[in-house]
């Protein structure tokens, strides 16, 4: 088991699979803690007045030691920030931004997977009102089964993004509506079709 001394994420996968850095913070894990000289002087930290700081505080402007120093999604952070981002339940910024793109995709997959079934209604008419042609069949039945495509991956992303419980759980459950009418509409009518001819 293995503690990153900087982000303090734990690791139980071996050190040679790990590499030389935490995958998480990119800072080395095996390097032993070298006095850091900044190269302008920022004066003494905010919270240890005996330290010398080496980073100021990107919300508060607090400045902060190598022992303060806290990364927050990329942020530099005091333990103070970091505390209050906590206690208010801060999502982490790239869990949002992770939300938001599962959120748009289910909707615009589910309306893609919609637009192919609507197509396929053009060759469908043809095909019923002139004599049957073989290649319009092919083409109604390859836009009819890449329908299904988009609709299981909006399906998906909808689901994963409900499943986080998020702000974008309306906007993903839109997705998830339009995914699961489309693909129950299509699977009824495949199991009519197979049922008619049978």
């Amino acid at each position: 088991m293995i503690e990153c001394r900087h982000c303090r994420q734990v690791f139980r996968t071996a050190p040679e699979k790990i590499g030389a850095r935490c995958p998480t913070c990119r800072l080395p894990l095996f390097e032993k803690d070298r006095p850091r000289q900044p190269a302008v002087d920022l004066g003494p930290c905010a919270q240890h007045q005996a330290e010398g700081a080496v980073a100021k505080c990107q919300r508060c402007g607090k400045m902060m030691c190598s022992l303060c120093r806290t990364r927050w999604a990329d942020d530099l952070v005091c333990p103070t920030c970091l505390d209050r981002s906590l206690a208010a339940g801060e999502a982490n910024p790239r869990a949002v931004q992770t939300e938001n793109r599962q959120a748009r995709w289910s909707v615009v997959l589910g309306l893609v997977a919609w637009s192919l079934l609507l197509l396929t209604l053009w060759p469908l008419s043809r095909l019923f009102h002139d004599s049957p042609e073989k290649g319009v069949a092919t083409f109604a039945i390859f836009l009819f089964l890449s329908s299904f495509v988009p609709a299981l991956f909006a399906l998906g992303q909808g689901a994963a993004c409900i499943r986080t419980r998020g702000r974008r759980m309306a906007l993903a459950t839109w997705g998830v509506c339009l995914a699961g009418t489309h693909l129950g509409l299509s699977m009824g009518l495949l199991f009519l079709n197979v049922w008619h001819n049978f």
